[in-house]
C-alpha cells in the first residue's frame, strides 16, 4: 500500500509533456524522396541546434517526435545537393498529430568574386519558384531571427524583375538571413498569407565578407497556413482591442491592418501585434500579448514608413494615440479612421 508521502511525492514530481507527433512527405519533381534527413529546430535556420532528426522511408514519409512547442521542419540529402523546408515555418506543434509536407529542390551554392569596395560588401541572386525567375519578388536581410525573421529587416532589395534577380550594394561584414517573399497581391509587405510564396536561404545565415560579392539562388515554396490559423504576429490572446477601421466620412475600410506598438514612437521595428486585414465592414480584432500601454494605428502596408497615397490613421481616443489595457481585458467599439498619407 502507498503511503500518503509517497503520494504526494508522486503528485509533486514534474510530469512530462507527453510528445506530439509530426508525419509527412518529403518529395522532388521526379516522386517520393527516400533516405533523407529531415531535422527539427526552435529558431529559423537549418544551421541552428537540431532538436529533432529522423529520416524519410522508401515512400518519402517521415515521422518525427517532438514536445510542444514551435519548430521549424527542413529536409536535406546528406551530400547537400537538395534542400526543402516547410511553408508552414515556423510550426506549432501541440498535442494532436501534424502533417508537413516538404519538397525538395537542387542547391546551388554561393559563388563569391571581388566586389569594388574593399570596405564594404556585395549580395545579388535570382528568386525562383518551379526553377522559373519570379517578378515581383521582395527580397529581405535579416541580422537575426530574434523577431521570427518577418518585417522590414535590415535591408530591402527593390522588387525583382522579369529576370527574377536581386541585388545588395555597400553592406558591412556580417552573418545575415536572407529571405524572400511573393505576394499575390503586388505587396511588398506585410503577412504571407495562405497561396503567396516564401523562401528561406538553404545556407542562412550568409557570411558576407568585405571587399566580397556574393552570388546566390533562393527558391520559394507555397506558403501553407494551417487549419484555423491567424495572420497576426502573436497568439489570440484574453487581451484584445475591437472596432472598426474608417475612412475620413465615416464609411467602413476594407484590406487595412491594425497595429500596436509598445513605444510612442514607431520608427522600422517590427509592431509588437498585427490583425488579419479588415472586412468589408471595415472591422478588425487586435489580439495583444498582454496589458499595459499600447499605441495603435491602422494602414494598408507595414515594414516600411508609410507611403504617399496609402492608408493610415491612429487611434485619436488621447494626444499621444495610447491606449490603456489591463491584462485579459477586451476592449471593444475602439475605431480609427485612415486616409492617404500626403507629401504635405
Amino acid at each position: 500500500m502507498r503511503t500518503l508521502a509517497a503520494i504526494l511525492l508522486m503528485l509533486l514530481l514534474p510530469v512530462a509533456a507527453p510528445a506530439a507527433l509530426v508525419e509527412g512527405r518529403v518529395v522532388t519533381a521526379d516522386g517520393p524522396a527516400a533516405g533523407i534527413r529531415v531535422t527539427a529546430h526552435h529558431d529559423l535556420s537549418p544551421r541552428a541546434p537540431v532538436a529533432g532528426t529522423t529520416r524519410t522511408g522508401a515512400d518519402g514519409r517521415y515521422r518525427l517526435e517532438l514536445d510542444p512547442g514551435n519548430y521549424a521542419l527542413f529536409a536535406a540529402s546528406d551530400d547537400g545537393g537538395q534542400f526543402g523546408f516547410s511553408g508552414r515555418n515556423p510550426i506549432r506543434v501541440a498535442e494532436g498529430p501534424v502533417w508537413i509536407g516538404m519538397q525538395l529542390f537542387p542547391v546551388r551554392e554561393a559563388v563569391a568574386r571581388s566586389y569594388d569596395d574593399d570596405y564594404s560588401a556585395g549580395l545579388e541572386g535570382v528568386v525562383l519558384f518551379d526553377g522559373q525567375p519570379v517578378a515581383d519578388a521582395a527580397v529581405s536581410l535579416y541580422l537575426d531571427t530574434g523577431e521570427g525573421l518577418k518585417g522590414q529587416g535590415y535591408r530591402m532589395a527593390p522588387p525583382t524583375g522579369p529576370d527574377g534577380r536581386f541585388y545588395f550594394d555597400n553592406l558591412p561584414e556580417s552573418d545575415y538571413y536572407l529571405v524572400a517573399r511573393w505576394r499575390r497581391d503586388g505587396a511588398r509587405v506585410g503577412p504571407v498569407r495562405s497561396g503567396d510564396r516564401i523562401g528561406f536561404f538553404h545556407g542562412n545565415p550568409l557570411r558576407l565578407k568585405a571587399g566580397r560579392l556574393v552570388e546566390v539562388e533562393v527558391t520559394l515554396v507555397e506558403k501553407q497556413q494551417s487549419e484555423g490559423s491567424r495572420e497576426t504576429i502573436g497568439a489570440p490572446s484574453d487581451t484584445r482591442v475591437e472596432g472598426r477601421v474608417l475612412d475620413i466620412e465615416g464609411r467602413p475600410v476594407a484590406g487595412v491592418h491594425v497595429f500596436a506598438y509598445k513605444d510612442r514612437v514607431i520608427g522600422h521595428q517590427r509592431p509588437a501585434a498585427l490583425s488579419q486585414p479588415t472586412g468589408a465592414d471595415g472591422r478588425y480584432r487586435l489580439d495583444l500579448p498582454a496589458g499595459g500601454t499600447w499605441y495603435i494605428g491602422a494602414r494598408e502596408l507595414y515594414g516600411d514608413s508609410p507611403a504617399p497615397g496609402e492608408l493610415f490613421g491612429m487611434f485619436e481616443g488621447r494626444a499621444d494615440h495610447g491606449l490603456q489595457l489591463d491584462n485579459n481585458q477586451r476592449l471593444d467599439g475602439v475605431d480609427i479612421r485612415v486616409e492617404p498619407v500626403t507629401l504635405e
